[in-house]
This record gives structure tokens, C-alpha cells and sequence, in this order.
């Protein structure tokens, strides 16, 4: 089966992103009105849960990714037989995952306290919050999340995004009215696991309805099943890799410095977050793709596309860390004003924190897609260890700035190595050295955008009232995107990629509009 990958790429793009302003515009709606209503601390409380069951949820092992890039091949083939025997698998694995979570979770329990400096809101009981956020986190493995590998292999995310958009809607007026008018936030929190059952039933009756040939029936051939445990090994790092780079600030954060401030950092982190899961849902609507057309078509033609949309995602990337860094602190005043913002050099290290996240994109689909996690296992214990280690001793030292750095350091002192490995995995014909001089490029011309962007955009005013605020937010997101388009065009426009990229954008456009 050779599946209808643009469209399905369009499709899984315009869902996800519809699905993604629902999963925006809810959660920012939420977390300021707990803040408001409540306080601060509740805030950090929902925060310092979420990280620390994201940890918990390292037990998952990747296996999910492995799954999904196992399923490539036997569904191009056709091979009914085996994608059962893998699902059958999955749902097995992910039932044991769940009890190990489960049984992690309670082991945790004694120590919750010692991970919060001050006081806790004085209307809860710690560990009554802890197990509904640990019961939202397990329940999906005991349930039907198993069936969404189907979604993914056969590239139709955008079930999914229909799905947990239509939920997360009602999730989030749910939320809201229960903040306004009982303040209970045992009621708030209820709710998160309630959607969570929600969306696996649904989920659930969807594939079956999609793919009703497909049953958890059947064994996996043991040569599979050894080249899973391989790949599952190499993602199990990789995934702590990234627990330690997110998930971990927020705890030494809480240690070091209290709720209040794991609610200010969180509340940038969020935009930041905001803005990488809108990115990804492009690479998550093309990765399925990039994963069948690795199986059926020539190195020669995949690196192609490898460039093309290099070059398209890190042009998009340059205008969103403009226009990120001219109204982030105008955005942050509006929203939460003066008592709850950091520092310009802090609001600076998050610019340059999601731009790098966006340099290794898609290296990284390619990196996946192709399967060399295994590859890659070394460069993730490295990130990890320095990471953690960072994180305690810079944010003793240097405060939030401080764990920013951390994660910072440890990034780029494993780029240029982790840069390689899909050349010496995949593309194997192909120069590194292309690569990074590309990276290069892109980091220059996005450090003329976003410093041109910034000091314009910092001698306009941003105004006294509310509504004049945000009439002035407006305007600089004018001005930066305009400053932004009118510098990158300059720069880029005589690389040899331009005439292929923009033939790609005016063709997407033009199906889509058809």
C-alpha cells in the first residue's frame, strides 16, 4: 500500500492545527483563570505533577515509536498478518507499562513533599491531587491507546486531532465553569483523567470502524522482535534524554525556589511549548509519510525532499522566534502583568532555547523515520547526564537563567555529533559538512531577523489600557513579520533551494485550494 502522502500530510496538518489552537487557546483560558481565582501555587502544583508522571511515563521505552516504524513496511507490503501480530504485541507491552507506572507512582509517594520548598495551598491534600494525576497518566495504557498506531503508520493523525479537539473543547468550559463558580480544585483536576477515558473510547471506535481487518491477533516472528527490543533500547534513552530537558526544570525549580516560581517559569514555558507543539504538528503529519516513501523510494529522491523542507521549516522558524522575541515580555505584562514576569535576558535565552529545538527538526524526522534510534544512544546519555547535572548546579547559582543554560549547554555539545547520524545511517552519499554549513546560514540570517525585529519593535510603546495594549501588539506583529519576510528574502532568496521550495508552498496551496 503506497499511501496518498501529501494529502495526507495536508490533511494531518490542517487538523492538527485546528486541534492545536483548541489545545492552546483552552489551557491558556484555564491556567489564567486558576491563577486568577486561585493562585499561583495551584498552578505550580499542576505543573510540578505533570513533570514529575512525565518521568514516570519514560516506562513507555519509546515503544510506541517502534511499533509505529514497524508497521511502515508491513503496510506498504500489504502484510495484514504481521501489523496484527504488532498490535497485539503493543497492547500487551502497553498493559505491563501501565502497572509499572502505577507501581512507580505509589513508591514516589513519601517523597512529594521534599520536592516542594514552602508551603502548599492550604485547601488540598498533596497526595489526593497526586493520584488523580496519576490515575490520568496510567489509565490510557489499560484502555485502547494501543489502536492509534494504526493512525499513525497509515499517516492519518488528523483522526486523532478531529477527536481530541471535539473532547479537550468540552474539557476546557468544563474547567473553566467549575474554577468560576465552586473554586474546587479537586473538581478541575477530576476532569483531566474523565477526558482522557473520553478520547481512548473514542479513539477506539473510530479505528475499528476505519480498520476493522486489523485485530490484536498473532505473534511476532522473533527476528522482528529482536529488531524492536533493539530500537526500543536506543528510544529509551533518547526519551530520557528529553525527560531531562524539560520535565526536570520544573522540579529543581520547585526544590530550589518554591511553587510560585515554577508557575512564572512555566508560564513563559508555556508560549514556548505553545509554539513547539504547532511546529511539530507539521512534523508529525509528515513523518509517516517520510517513513513510507524511505521504504519505496531511492536515497537520492528522499534527500531532496530532506533539503526542501529544511529549508521551508527553518524559514518559518526565523519569522516565529521574530516576532516571538519583539512581543514575548509585551505579552507576558498583558497577561499576567509585572508580579509574574522574568527578566529580558531570561525572555532572550527562551528565544534562542526554541530556536535551536527547531534547528534539528527534521534531521530528526529522518532520524526516526528511518529507524536509527540505536544509532543515536550514545549522544542521548551524554545530553542526559549533563543536563541534570547542570540543572543543580546552575540553578543553585544562577536561577531560572541558570537551568535555561543547562539545558542549553547540553544541547549543543551534542549537535554537531547527532547532526551526523542520519548521514551515517541513511543518507550515506551525502556530506555532513552540507548540513551544518546550512544550519550556519539559517542562524545567521535568523540572528540579523530577530535582532532587527527586536530593537525596532522595543522603541514602540506598548501603551497604558488594556486595549491600547494589545492595538500595539498588533502592530509590532506586523512590523516584526514584515521586517522578518523582507530580511530572510533577501538573504535566502539566491540559494538554490528557493525555486524548489517555493514550487512545493504554491503546489500545497493550490491542491489545497482545488
Amino acid at each position: 500500500m503506497k499511501l496518498e502522502r501529501t494529502k495526507n500530510s495536508i490533511n494531518n496538518a490542517i487538523w492538527g492545527f485546528l486541534n492545536k489552537a483548541v489545545m492552546l487557546l483552552g489551557p491558556f483560558i484555564v491556567r489564567t483563570v486558576l491563577i486568577y481565582k486561585l493562585s499561583a501555587d495551584y498552578a505550580g502544583l499542576n505543573s510540578l505533577f505533570s513533570s514529575i508522571l512525565s518521568i514516570l511515563s519514560l516506562s513507555e521505552l519509546g515503544f510506541s515509536n517502534a511499533i509505529v516504524y514497524s508497521m511502515y513496511k508491513p503496510i506498504a507490503e500489504d502484510d495484514s498478518k504481521t501489523v496484527c501480530a504488532l498490535l497485539r504485541l503493543y497492547r500487551k507491552a502497553y498493559r505491563i507499562i501501565g502497572i509499572v507506572i502505577l507501581g512507580v507512582g505509589f513508591i514516589l509517594t513519601p517523597f512529594l513533599r521534599f520536592m516542594i520548598k514552602g508551603s502548599v495551598p492550604p485547601d488540598v491534600n498533596l497526595y489526593i491531587l497526586y493520584f488523580i494525576f496519576l490515575f490520568n497518566t496510567v489509565i490510557s495504557y489499560f484502555l485502547f491507546a494501543y489502536k492509534t498506531s494504526l493512525l499513525s503508520a497509515h499517516q492519518r493523525e488528523d483522526v486523532v486531532s478531529r477527536n481530541t479537539m471535539r473532547v479537550n473543547a468540552c474539557l476546557y468550559v468544563a474547567q473553566v465553569l467549575m474554577l468560576i463558580f465552586s473554586r474546587n480544585f479537586y473538581l478541575y483536576a477530576i476532569t483531566i483523567p474523565l477526558s482522557t477515558i473520553a478520547i481512548n473510547i473514542i479513539n477506539s471506535v473510530t479505528v475499528d470502524r476505519m480498520y476493522p481487518a486489523y485485530k490484536p491477533v498473532g505473534i511476532v516472528p522473533d527476528e522482528l522482535k529482536q529488531e524492536i527490543k533493539k530500537q526500543i533500547y536506543g528510544l529509551t534513552i533518547g526519551k530520557v534524554a528529553g525527560a531531562t530537558r524539560n520535565t526536570f526544570d520544573s522540579i529543581v525549580i520547585s526544590a530550589y525556589f518554591g511553587l510560585t516560581m515554577v508557575t512564572i517559569y512555566n508560564n513563559y514555558y508555556y508560549i514556548i511549548n505553545a509554539l513547539n507543539d504547532v511546529f511539530l504538528i507539521f512534523l508529525g503529519s509528515i513523518t509517516a509519510g517520510v517513513g513510507n516513501k524511505i521504504v519505496t523510494d531511492s536515497e537520492e529522491e528522499n534527500y531532496r525532499d530532506f533539503k526542501k523542507f529544511f529549508f521551508i521549516y527553518m524559514w518559518l522558524t526565523i519569522w516565529c522566534v521574530s516576532v516571538l522575541a519583539s512581543l514575548y515580555q509585551p505579552f507576558m505584562k498583558l497577561w499576567m502583568g509585572d508580579k509574574y514576569m522574568l527578566p529580558e535576558i531570561s525572555m532572550i535565552l527562551f528565544c534562542i532555547y526554541f530556536f535551536h529545538l527547531r534547528l534539528g527538526d527534521i534531521n530528526y524526522v529522518y532520524y526516526q523515520a528511518a529507524g536509527l534510534w540505536w544509532n543515536g544512544r550514545y549522544r542521548e546519555v551524554v545530553e542526559a547526564v549533563l543536563n541534570i547535572t547542570l540543572n543543580f548546579i546552575l540553578g543553585k547559582f544562577f536561577g531560572v537563567n541558570g537551568v535555561i543554560l543547562a539545558t542549553l549547554i547540553s544541547m549543543w555539545s551534542i549537535f554537531f555529533y547527532s547532526s551526523g547520524l542520519v548521514y551515517k545511517g541513511y543518507f550515506k552519499n551525502e556530506k555532513v559538512s552540507d548540513y551544518l554549513w546550512s544550519c550556519l546560514k539559517f542562524i545567521l540570517t535568523g540572528a540579523v531577523s530577530i535582532t532587527l525585529c527586536y530593537i525596532i519593535c522595543k522603541c514602540i510603546p506598548n501603551g497604558s489600557g488594556a486595549g491600547i495594549r494589545i492595538i500595539f501588539l498588533f502592530c509590532k506583529l506586523i512590523i516584526s513579520s514584515a521586517i522578518s519576510f523582507a530580511v530572510t528574502f533577501l538573504i535566502l532568496r539566491n540559494d538554490k533551494i528557493f525555486p524548489q521550495a517555493k514550487e512545493f508552498v504554491v503546489g500545497i496551496l493550490s491542491r489545497r485550494k482545488k
